[in-house]
């Protein structure tokens, strides 16, 4: 046997000594709390207690598989299947992106635009999980918001996270790039989208973690037009937004003045690039004249 007895304590100990090679000492103990509070179905405040709790041998043998997996690079997300974000827990796969907590900024900068509205016309496209347009709709039930995406998996995804949750969203199927997806002339008030912005020669820098398990399609632009998702998405935004209607883009940290300067292009006002907490130029927000 891999561990010395069948108590949570050897367990820990061998999860310990596998992952600290690979992880700190805090991403590993917050992981071996969250495979316990999932696997044994056990509150928090029992795991403060939980050394001499006697596992099955099929519970050895799932956290055995946890700690190969997580050696194998496979993001603790994806082997937790979920993850927090903005208040909500989401179902997280490999059907969509990991929600990341830059994207809860961005979310958060909406929220506090908005701060004095309750029933809003929202699209959020290249949804994913639905994490901004669930965060969103938490944060105004009243709203009205459309979710698209591409990808049909995504999409499934996002409606067990809207039931979940027990949020009403329109999620639809569509492609941005070539969208017809039906929307009155100046009939929004605001237009969000996280869409994919690495152009493909950023691959080598990126960690295997996110290049063996994330969908590429929800990642990847080619390399001599990164833009095209921003540029078609504020084509939509320039007839779709209401007068004064706001357009929120997560971007890439190197690309803040290209999208700044294509949105002056279409004659969009008040551009506000911000950055994240990690002083990365993470988003941008834009005002329809």
């Amino acid at each position: 046997m891999f561990v010395s007895s069948n108590k949570v304590q050897d367990l820990k100990k061998y999860f310990f000594q596998k992952l600290e090679v690979k992880f700190s000492q805090r991403e590993v103990k917050l992981m071996f709390q969250e495979f316990l509070l999932k696997r044994l179905s056990v509150t928090k405040s029992e795991i403060l207690i939980a050394d001499e709790i006697t596992l099955s041998e099929s519970d050895l043998l799932y956290f055995r598989e946890m700690v190969l997996r997580l050696l194998d690079n496979e993001p603790f997300q994806y082997l937790l299947g979920e993850t927090e974000f903005y208040g909500l827990t989401l179902k997280c796969d490999a059907r969509a992106l990991i929600p990341r907590p830059e994207t809860e900024e961005l979310v958060a900068w909406i929220c506090e635009t908005y701060k004095d509205k309750k029933d809003l016309q929202i699209v959020d496209f290249c949804t994913g999980t639905a994490c901004i347009a669930l965060s969103l709709k938490s944060n105004f039930l009243n709203s009205y918001i459309i979710a698209t995406d591409v990808s049909n998996n995504a999409l499934d995804l996002a409606k067990q996270n809207a039931s979940t949750n027990q949020l009403d969203l329109i999620l639809q199927q569509d492609d941005v790039l070539n969208s017809s997806l039906f929307l009155e002339d100046h009939s929004l008030d605001c237009i969000v989208s996280n869409p994919p912005y690495i152009p493909f020669m950023d691959k080598e820098k990126m960690e295997d973690n996110v290049l063996k398990f994330e969908p590429h399609i929800a990642l990847f632009v080619e390399n001599d037009d990164p833009l095209i998702f921003y540029s078609k998405i504020a084509q939509i935004a320039i007839k779709k937004l209401k007068t004064q209607g706001y357009l929120f883009f997560e971007i890439h940290e190197d690309m803040g003045n290209s999208v700044r300067e294509l949105l002056k292009e279409l004659d969009f006002q008040n551009i506000v690039i911000k950055q994240d907490l990690q002083g990365k130029n993470r988003m941008i927000r834009a005002q329809k004249k």
